[in-house]
């Protein structure tokens, strides 16, 4: 069962949210962007919080709101409603420059309350650079809003993902492509990859029943939530939030790639996707 929270919780949970002026080493030009005006909106849709986190308890402080529509929590906790995860938002801010505002579509799965951020094109991530307004206000009401209408198309591609079988080949080329993925923007992958095959098993392997199989959907599992929660004495946890919807996003559009792809042509396709942009917070088209 999902928890939710009060905009005064989630305000005392992380200050961030309710700050009413940005830092002051912004400049002029700087507008500052309300983490609580746009909650207040949001929640006048049915969007309730069921979580807030910050880096750090700074006023201006990076922070992250996971929003559920109402409707959805009724779907979770109906034990027997036979779909395993529900849709969810993702809302990352700041007051000092480090983040600008972006929300992102994500999935909440039942089983492990992995953040899975799922990427099927430019309009599931929403960015807005700090010089904000009413009519970009409305603009992004308006995205929200129609969040729910593209949510049947993201089951169907889970079932789709579900149906696919990888070979234990195309399973350590997914592998091998989430750990490049991850350390994407450094110049070379950690020395302790050296044995980069020992890396590829350690990510393949499962951390519960349910995602022992072969199916896209539980490897990418697997394999998400041991390259974002890390593995004990061998990766480190995940921890920035552009980091992590980054590599999140790289992820899905991989898994993607097996319902298009097989073989070597499905290794060339992925290896196409890890391209820098110039921006983490990014992925290529």
């Amino acid at each position: 069962m999902l928890n939710t929270l009060t905009l005064s919780e989630a305000i005392q949970e992380v200050p961030a949210i309710g700050a009413t002026r940005a830092s002051d080493k912004t400049s002029g030009t700087y507008q500052f962007v309300s983490t609580r005006n746009i909650l207040e909106h949001v929640q006048e849709q049915g969007w309730k919080i069921t979580g807030a986190t910050s880096q750090g308890r700074s006023l201006h402080a990076q922070h992250r709101v996971t929003l559920v529509h109402e409707k959805d929590l009724a779907i979770a906790q109906d034990a027997d409603g036979g779909q395993d995860g529900i849709l969810r938002i993702e809302l990352f801010n700041s007051h000092n420059l480090s983040k600008r505002f972006m929300m992102a579509l994500g999935y909440f799965r039942f089983a492990c309350s992995n953040g899975l951020v799922i990427a099927t094109g430019p309009a599931e991530t929403i960015r807005t650079k700090h010089r904000f307004s009413d009519k970009r206000m409305g603009v992004i009401m308006d995205q929200i809003a129609s969040v729910s209408e593209r949510f049947p198309r993201v089951l169907n591609t889970i079932n789709e993902f579900k149906t696919r079988q990888l070979t234990e080949a195309e399973q350590k080329t997914f592998a091998e492509y989430a750990i490049r993925g991850r350390y994407l923007y450094r110049q070379a992958l950690p020395k302790s990859f050296s044995h980069l095959g020992d890396m590829v098993e350690k990510i393949l392997q499962s951390r519960r029943d349910a995602d022992a199989g072969n199916s896209t959907w539980e490897v990418f599992n697997r394999v998400q939530e041991n390259i974002v929660r890390g593995i004990e004495g061998t990766t480190r946890p995940m921890r920035g939030y552009g980091d992590t919807v980054r590599v999140n996003q790289l992820l899905w559009k991989g898994a993607e790639m097996t319902l298009q792809y097989d073989k070597n042509p499905l290794k060339n396709h992925l290896l196409g996707l890890l391209v820098k942009d110039g921006k983490k917070g990014k992925i290529s088209s």
